[in-house]
């Protein structure tokens, strides 16, 4: 398995048309995700869940069941079963604009895939979010377009943020102050995040 295939994990929320897997990827339906891909004529690759939400009867397709009452999500079976496939690299659509809390679940696996040393990104509501761990990122987006970056898994020590509208220099970040809210690109369109210690959760607004 290499690097640069991609686990994708479709949920039942909110879907983004940018979706486009590749040979050698794996497509994840996380539940109603399925019903999803069904919309825009795609299958999975696997049918995860308790499959309580899906509407259309599935057909054609390997189905991993689970019991209604269990500890972790749908999304976040889907992410143990691609982990253990060998992917590093996750996508998840559908995972925002539905319930809040399995919003903010989705929001806390890119936290648990960073901690395990894989790469997650969330697309949803018109963003891309994902979390970075004591390491630097560059940024590209149109003039405009909002970044914010919140301290997550506890304070995050000496970021930096540059190129963007607002500048900032060895900060720590904490969870209980949202000063990276509502940043933005400027005309140059590139900007950099970076943190020594800790983790940020990044939410960019795309420009799709």
């Amino acid at each position: 398995m290499t690097d640069r295939k991609i686990c994708y994990i479709v949920g039942a929320s909110d879907f983004c048309e940018v979706f486009a897997p590749r040979d050698g990827d794996l497509v994840i339906a996380a539940d109603g995700g399925y019903d999803n891909l069904l919309k825009i004529g795609a299958m999975p690759d696997l049918l995860i869940g308790d499959l309580d939400s899906i509407k259309n009867e599935p057909r054609g397709v390997q189905i991993v069941r689970y019991p209604v009452e269990k500890d972790e999500t749908d999304a976040h079976l889907a992410y143990r079963l691609g982990f253990e496939r060998g992917y590093r690299n996750f996508v998840i659509f559908g995972g925002t604009g539905g319930r809040l809390d399995h919003t903010l679940a989705n929001l806390s696996l890119l936290l648990r895939a960073k901690l395990d040393g894989a790469d997650m990104q969330l697309v949803g509501g018109g963003c891309r979010m994902q979390v970075i761990k004591d390491e630097a990122i560059s940024l590209e987006g149109d003039a405009g377009k909002t970044v914010s970056v919140f301290a997550c898994g506890g304070a995050a020590e000496g970021v930096c943020i540059k190129g963007l509208k607002y500048e900032a220099d060895n900060v720590t970040l904490s969870e209980d102050f949202a000063l990276g809210v509502s940043n933005s690109f400027t005309e140059s369109g590139k900007g950099s995040v970076s943190v020594k210690r800790g983790s940020l959760l990044l939410i960019v607004e795309a420009n799709f």
